[in-house]
């Protein structure tokens, strides 16, 4: 078992670094200890003494890394290789053919060398190469590419000049470089895991995550200006072709802890959705309806619904990359 000796500064570094190229996402040295102390007791996570050198296994400091990308949400919670493993460690038992078991090794070197990563085609090399059929290849082929992705090594070519610190997301608005897009994918991510943060983010990347909910559901979304939209933060049309008329008005609220929106709040949005002609008005919040808006709404059956809080964690988990 290889370790690394260097100092604790490093190994802050070391870990940002990688965390930062393979999840796009920037974390200091605080975040990074507060994160590994849930599950390591490691002595030298207790103190702030950067310049302290420390000793510390390889496969120690990958399972670091690994768990500071699933507490992103950049890795599932529980990794999704097991099965392969069992399918590995079935048909090497079947077989009675101990090499089976580094045909995962053989894909890691295939993936790595691949300019495409096309994976049926290297599921299809492996199972003429090493005459499997498909299973096999695909299951070695998954152990492969998480064995590669969860290396601690990086490639000299690598960079991270597209990650962004974690604590832009609560402090600034950020807009993702692609602009069919309202927020990025590795926030989605977080927030996915780390639903009570919603609540805590900027409030325009709160706006951008609503929007971005109804695009995925094959809408046409419009996000406002952000101050003086007259109340609506975004306008849903079934498609592009057509602008005339919102089929939805949007207002987002992001309000943390009880906070409510009032009985005011909602009528004032249904005199917008009323004025618009829009079929429906929605409105979002991280905190809760008012009991009296929600009353006034089912009295004088006014076209309005509410996403609250445990709605709008929901909308977040049904956008992550990755399924539980």
């Amino acid at each position: 078992m290889g370790h690394i000796n260097f100092p604790l500064r490093e190994f802050y570094n070391g870990a940002a670094e990688l965390v930062a190229i393979k999840s796009g996402i920037i974390l200091n040295r605080f975040k990074i200890g507060d994160y590994l102390r849930e599950k390591f007791d490691e002595d030298y996570l207790q103190i702030d003494q950067l310049d302290k050198n420390i000793r510390i296994a390889s496969s120690t400091m990958t399972d670091m890394v690994i768990y500071l990308r699933q507490r992103l949400g950049n890795l599932p919670p529980q990794l999704p290789i097991m099965n392969d493993y069992h399918i590995l460690n079935e048909y090497t038992i079947r077989e009675k053919d101990i090499l089976i078991t580094g045909i995962p090794s053989i894909a890691y070197h295939l993936i790595k060398s691949s300019q495409d990563e096309n994976k049926e085609g290297i599921i299809e090399q492996l199972m003429v190469q090493e005459n499997i059929d498909k299973k096999l290849a695909t299951a070695c082929f998954n152990i492969g590419a998480h064995t590669l992705d969860t290396s601690i090594s990086i490639d000299s070519g690598k960079v991270w000049d597209n990650a962004t610190p974690l604590s832009e997301l609560f402090k600034i608005e950020i807009k993702p470089k692609n602009n069919e897009d309202f927020i990025e994918q590795k926030f989605i991510d977080y927030l996915a895991l780390n639903g009570h943060e919603i609540e805590i983010i900027h409030w325009r990347n709160f706006e951008r995550l609503c929007a971005e909910y109804f695009r995925r559901l094959g809408y046409h979304a419009v996000l406002g200006p952000g101050t003086n939209d007259g109340g609506v933060d975004i306008r849903v049309y079934p498609n592009s072709d057509n602008l005339a008329t919102a089929l939805l008005l949007i207002q987002c609220k992001r309000y943390s802890g009880e906070h409510k929106v009032t009985i005011e709040t909602v009528k004032s949005f249904y005199t917008d959705v009323f004025f618009e002609g829009a079929k429906e008005g929605i409105i979002a919040t991280t905190g809760y309806i008012a009991e009296g808006g929600k009353k006034i709404v089912k009295a004088r059956k006014y076209n309005i619904k509410f996403s609250e809080k445990e709605n709008v964690k929901q909308w977040t988990n049904q956008m992550k990359s990755w399924k539980t």
